[in-house]
């Protein structure tokens, strides 16, 4: 399992939510300045405030530009075009007051006020804190500053505007304090995320541990246990396959770590080296087999007993494999002392047990003859499209 930690450490989604808030805000403010002298055109009768609204509109336009771009430059760009709208604006809307009134007001005054503290908003969508301060900084200079130029060039008393002054350094400091958060938020992530990966190495390698511990113990200690059970001599093929077999895998370590299971790696399976050696060969060739019942109890099978029922099982898995049309057998273990009986069935095709030809079926011919010799006796189930089913009884005791 992977940690997933989710933090926005580029500021990538806090910009842009930063950006639409920016648009909102900046939006308040031009559009009740807008209101304001729109209203004023018909009472006062100066319609070249018309043109002044075309300057907020500017402003507002280079404002929200500046706040959705993803460039630097542009937003620069955009920002000194909001200014410049908003000299527009300012020069007409302070000459119309200056005009109007016989006392007229400072640069100070609210209809200036609000369209300079939208322009402010500029900086805080930026994405670092040196681009913010900058965009900012360019909106407080020239913003407010084209507004004094513009008063001072109606002859309107000039006046620090606290309010702006105010919003500037707020808004530098909440832009500071997003950045250094932004920046321990990385540190923090980091952490986590090396922490997440230590934890993931000391998983996988228990994993590992736990699998290659089960693998080592259902094949090297099963193959020791099979040998040392074994009757002197040569070792059967079957077994010497398997060893081959396990050791080949041994080798190969991405099988542990795809969590593969060996072959009849039963743990109970595993102490019958006669069982073992069969279940192995016939999965080798591709045939998935299921062992169950009195596995113990073929361990007390004598030597000669248990040969013959070595061969008679392994030709009936031979014959599963080559002719039931499955993947799949069963061999099932009923102990009755003093005797043993073993089934080997599959839901295969199945055949006519009696109309088949004697010298075709290698069951009767092979089967039945092995397990007759040692005094053991043989049933054959099978119907076309049920299956076969093979019922073996041998005598049980050890000689």
């Amino acid at each position: 399992m992977t940690l997933q930690i989710v933090a926005d450490v580029d500021g990538v989604v806090t910009s842009r939510a930063l950006g639409r808030a920016g648009v909102w805000l900046s939006s308040v403010f031009l559009g009740a300045t807008l209101a304001l002298t729109a209203l004023f055109i018909p009472v006062t009768g100066h319609w070249e405030l018309s043109l002044a609204i075309v300057g907020l509109l500017v402003t507002a336009g280079g404002v929200i530009a500046a706040l959705l771009t993803h460039s630097f430059l542009r937003a620069v760009a955009y920002t000194i075009a909001a200014c410049a709208g908003l000299y527009l604006y300012a020069l007409l809307a302070t000459g119309v007051t200056v005009a109007l009134s016989s006392n007229p007001p400072s640069s100070d005054y609210v209809l200036l006020s609000m369209p300079e503290l939208a322009v402010l908003v500029v900086g805080i969508a930026a994405r670092s804190l040196a681009r913010s301060i900058v965009l900012g900084s360019v909106a407080f200079v020239a913003g407010p500053g084209f507004v004094q130029v513009a008063a001072w060039q109606q002859s309107m008393p000039l006046a620090v505007d606290v309010p702006v002054l105010a919003a500037y350094v707020a808004l530098g400091l909440f832009v500071s304090a997003l950045w250094i958060g932004r920046r321990d938020a990385a540190r923090g992530t980091a952490m986590m995320s090396d922490a997440a990966l230590a934890e993931e190495r000391d998983v996988a390698m228990a994993r590992f541990t736990a699998r290659a511990s089960t693998w080592l113990h259902d094949t090297v200690l099963t193959d020791l246990r099979a040998l040392a059970a074994s009757a002197p001599g040569a070792i059967p093929p079957a077994q010497m396959q398997a060893i081959d077999r396990d050791l080949a895998n041994l080798a190969d370590v991405r099988v542990i770590l795809e969590g593969q299971r060996p072959v009849g790696s039963s743990r109970k399976l595993a102490k019958v080296p006669l069982l073992v050696g069969l279940v192995r060969a016939a999965e080798q060739m591709g045939l998935a087999v299921r062992v169950t019942g009195d596995i113990d109890a073929v361990n007390a099978l004598s030597v000669s007993v248990g040969r013959a029922v070595e061969r008679a099982v392994g030709e009936c898995l031979d014959n599963v494999r080559a002719h039931s049309g499955v993947e799949e057998a069963e061999i099932a273990v009923m102990s009755s002392p003093p005797e043993l009986s073993i089934m080997v069935s599959d839901a295969g095709v199945g055949f006519d047990v009696d109309t088949t030809a004697d010298d075709t079926v290698g069951l009767r011919m092979t089967v039945v003859d092995t397990i007759v010799e040692v005094g053991g006796s043989v049933q054959i189930w099978s119907r076309p499209g049920a299956g076969t089913a093979v019922f073996v009884t041998v005598p049980g005791g050890a000689a």
